[in-house]
């Protein structure tokens, strides 16, 4: 299990990926967040790709003032993240298991999410 942080969103997605095994709550559908993560244990910030729940993502966005957009069947950040929104989204814990790369992108599913 990993500690990761999310610094950056670039857009979320419903998951279509086929044949990952998910270990939290399999049965319930997951979101697919592609950003900028940062592993607590590591200190290595890379663009990856974390699935979690709806409820999940909530509580990483609550009282963030984070708006999204929904365009083509992804949500998008309505404007970029500022600095403090960055530090805001950045302080939540998110213990994540490590599922595998994807090309350049190293994926992750939230199992626990904490502040």
């Amino acid at each position: 299990m990993a500690e990761i942080h999310i610094t950056g969103i670039k857009y979320v997605e419903i998951n279509s990926e086929e044949g990952l095994e998910f270990k939290y709550k399999p049965e319930v559908p997951k979101l697919k967040l592609v950003g900028t993560l940062l592993n607590a244990e590591s200190e290595d910030e890379e663009e990856g790709v974390l699935f979690l729940t709806q409820k999940q993502l909530n509580q990483v966005l609550i009282d963030k003032d984070i708006d999204l957009k929904v365009l083509d069947d992804r949500w998008y950040l309505n404007k970029p993240l500022s600095k403090d929104q960055v530090k805001k989204v950045g302080l939540v814990d998110v213990d994540a298991e490590f599922l595998g790369s994807a090309g350049e992108f190293k994926c992750y599913e939230a199992v626990k999410i904490s502040e």
